[in-house]
């Protein structure tokens, strides 16, 4: 899939809450891993808008710990650089990353590939196509707990992404023993399913519109 030319790096951006629906978010910290696992950019970022809850349960962030953080535009001038119109990016449904980092195509990429997609299944049960979390699918395919501290760190995230890839880039028929596992495998509670999908008065569902009471559109995939 890449070739000799092609750089390929996992990217991963957490959030806190600057209102209270699941689309008033403002990144607060952002990891890169390159095709080695090897982090080769970390940074928290220091919101310019009002923070009405650090999301805790998620980031695993205090909003004090961003008040000597750089801003976003400081971070994006430091990573620009690891990017360029060959670049493939992988992420877990990595469409709001790649905005919140300003990343265009042609520019700072050619290829993304969402880790969503590749493990999505049809579901008999539901009768409908099921979508993973990635904490789901680090723990049933590479036996990764992301809930085992307070939050998704996005290192973690990145790193568990990158791993991910290169499982599985190769390895068509173990992409869909993996996909048949994922569907098999009970998923754990999540930090948000553990809070009811609210923390703080900010909705947590935006990619499960049955429990949104935000009334946004939803964040999940078709």
């Amino acid at each position: 899939m890449a070739t000799n030319n092609n750089r390929v790096l996992s990217i991963d951006v957490e959030c806190v809450a600057t209102s209270y629906t699941h689309e008033d978010r403002s990144p607060c910290s952002v990891a890169i891993v390159d095709d080695q696992c090897k982090i080769i950019f970390s940074s928290l970022i220091k919101p310019k808008e009002k923070v009405v809850s650090d999301l805790y349960p998620l980031t695993g962030l205090r909003i004090k710990d961003l008040e000597q953080a750089p801003s976003l535009e400081e971070v994006l001038n430091q990573i620009y650089p690891f990017f360029d119109s060959t670049t493939i990016i992988v992420g877990q449904s990595p469409k709001n990353d790649l905005k919140w980092l300003k990343l265009e195509k042609g520019a700072h990429y050619s290829l993304v590939i969402d880790l969503s997609d590749w493990f999505k299944a049809y579901n008999a049960r539901y009768r409908s196509i099921s979508h993973h979390s990635l904490a789901h699918e680090a723990w049933t395919l590479l036996n990764i707990d992301l809930n085992a501290t307070n939050g998704h760190l996005a290192t973690q995230d990145a790193k568990a992404a990158m791993q991910l890839y290169i499982k599985y880039k190769d390895d068509e028929s173990g992409k869909q023993n993996a996909c048949s596992r994922l569907l098999d495998t009970q998923a754990r509670i999540t930090p948000a399913k553990a809070h009811n999908y609210n923390y703080e008065g900010v909705c947590l569902a935006g990619y499960y519109k049955k429990m949104c009471r935000c009334n946004r559109p939803s964040l999940a995939n078709d």
